[in-house]
């Protein structure tokens, strides 16, 4: 152990150790330097902290309200939710889902449909640009005057609310629920053949103070509906969103006929893959030649062992031709026809081709020298 130690050079080590000592040292100070992020109130239904609505949620089902959290785009808002309970979340929230156009031109034509919108929170950029015919805000009054609390939620227990919030409603159109006395903190108002609810304290329904006054009870009858229906808590704002597929996004016929064209692919290239019948042979002419006819013609012999007549017809040819040629009768006898010929040759011939016509079991080789021999004798003679 002590040989490998002195091996070890001594420079690169000492050079080593302090570099790890340097990087230990300026990790420890970036680590007392970093600030903590400051949390913010994120009014989510999943926040049991001070800044959370969990407490509202569980309170609401509690009291036999249904309730549910909606975390996807307002796209999807049909007639099964009755109330959707949005939060404006804080503008510095950095978990936050900023809205695009299409979703508040959903949201728009959910609650023109019919739908309720519990709209807790404001903006004033929102309300100049007409969406929703949201109220604008005004500075809270110094001086305190009377409060207003509408009969609606004076029959659910709704006695006083207060709230420390610095801003409040400019309520011309709408309809005043809740006055604390500092100003207009909730209205009402329709839109279409559904209802806006506005409430311009986000702090009102927190974990930390919902317990305060008669707020628990103020939450409830605003949400209540005489009709009954789903209660949905809008999550996708501070930062709570499904993710969608492109098959839940477009419309239900168009994704049965993406899915039938796709069948009809895997049907159309397994078929050209697996055969599943004999191939289809491809019809070739076969047009014959007199060379095919004579061929055909010879097997036809051939197999009906037809050189013996063959051999008798070309004899009784060849002899009423030689009887034409030499003056006789065609009908003399074979004996006389060879006494008329005059050349040896012919005679020599004639004989050889009796005899093969006389023989029973001529061949293929007796019939080509036959056939030779009758060609021989009727050109001699002609």
């Amino acid at each position: 152990m002590k040989a490998a130690l002195r091996a070890l050079p001594r420079r690169e080590t000492t050079l080593l150790v302090i570099a790890v000592a340097l990087l230990v040292i300026v990790g420890v100070v970036f680590e007392r330097m970093a600030i903590p992020a400051e949390r913010v109130d994120s009014f989510s239904t999943y926040d049991a902290a001070t800044g959370g609505y969990r407490a509202a949620y569980d309170m609401l089902g509690r009291i036999g309200i249904s309730v549910e959290r909606f975390e996807r785009r307002p796209s999807f808002l049909d007639a099964s939710i009755a109330t959707l309970v949005y939060v404006d979340p804080l503008p510095f929230d950095p978990t936050q889902i900023a809205p695009t156009k299409a979703d508040l031109a959903a949201l728009e034509a959910w609650v023109r449909g019919g739908g309720k919108l519990l709209y807790i929170g404001y903006d004033d950029a929102a309300a100049k640009a007409g969406y929703l015919h949201l109220p604008a805000t005004i500075a809270r009054a110094k001086r305190a005057h009377a409060t207003t609390i509408a009969p609606t939620l004076r029959r659910v227990g709704v006695a006083r609310i207060e709230s420390t919030a610095t801003h409040r409603f400019r309520a011309k159109r709408a309809r005043v629920l809740v006055d604390d006395g500092r100003g207009t903190l909730v209205v009402t108002y329709s839109f279409g053949r559904g209802r806006v609810t506005a409430v311009v304290d986000r702090t009102l329904f927190t974990n930390a103070g919902i317990a305060t006054g008669d707020r628990a009870r103020l939450v409830a009858g605003l949400v209540r509906d005489a009709r009954g229906g789903t209660v949905a808590f809008d999550e996708v704002p501070h930062g709570y969103i499904a993710a969608e597929h492109w098959w839940n996004v477009v419309p239900r016929a168009f994704a049965f006929a993406v899915i039938f064209g796709c069948l009809v692919l895997f049907v159309a290239f397994a078929g050209a893959a697996i055969r599943l019948g004999p191939p289809v042979v491809p019809i070739v002419r076969d047009d014959r030649t007199s060379a095919d006819f004579i061929d055909a013609l010879a097997a036809l012999y051939e197999r009906k062992a037809a050189a013996l007549e063959t051999l008798r017809d070309v004899m009784h040819g060849t002899t009423a031709a030689l009887a034409r040629r030499l003056g006789t009768d065609v009908r003399a006898d074979a004996d006389d026809i060879a006494r008329a010929l005059r050349s040896d040759r012919a005679r020599v011939d004639f004989a050889e081709l009796r005899a093969l016509a006389a023989n029973a079991s001529a061949t293929e080789r007796d019939l080509v020298r036959g056939l030779a021999l009758a060609h021989d004798l009727r050109k001699d003679r002609a």
